[in-house]
C-alpha cells in the first residue's frame, strides 16, 4: 500500500465531499473523534457531517508521517471565507481506517498583542 497516495486521495475525497468513495476508506466499525468539539462518530455519522456540510471545499496535505500502523497528517482545508488546519491521527489496519482522531484549528491573523511585541515572522 502506498500510504502517501492513500492519504492524498482520501483528502481529495474529503474536500470534494465524495461520500461514495469515502466510505471505502473505513472499516465498518471505525471510530472517528473530533477532540476540539468533544464528538465521536461512527462511519455513517462522519460521512454525513462531512458530505452534507455546505460549501465548495479545497484541501492540501502539508505533511505526512508514519510510525507503524499510525499515520499522522497536517492538512489545510478551506472554502471561500474559511480556512482550517487539521492534525489527524489515522490508525490503518488491513489497508483501511480503524480509528481517526482529529484536531481542527481555525486559521487566522496574528493577534494584536503579539504584533505589538514585534516577535515572530510569517511562515509563508
Amino acid at each position: 500500500m502506498d500510504i502517501n497516495n492513500f492519504i492524498i486521495e482520501y483528502w481529495k475525497n474529503i474536500a470534494s465531499q465524495n461520500e461514495m468513495e469515502l466510505k471505502h476508506y473505513f472499516h465498518e466499525d471505525a471510530c472517528i473523534r473530533w477532540h476540539n468539539t468533544n464528538e465521536q462518530f461512527n462511519v455513517s455519522e462522519f460521512l454525513r457531517a462531512n458530505c452534507e456540510y455546505p460549501g465548495d471545499w479545497s484541501g492540501e496535505v502539508e505533511r505526512i508521517e508514519q510510525t507503524g500502523n499510525i499515520v499522522i497528517t497536517v492538512t489545510r482545508v478551506w472554502a471561500k471565507e474559511m480556512s482550517f488546519h487539521v492534525t489527524s491521527f489515522f490508525e490503518i489496519i488491513e489497508e483501511k481506517i480503524k480509528t481517526l482522531d482529529e484536531y481542527w484549528g481555525d486559521d487566522g491573523t496574528i493577534p494584536q498583542w503579539r504584533k505589538e511585541m514585534h516577535i515572530g515572522k510569517p511562515i509563508r
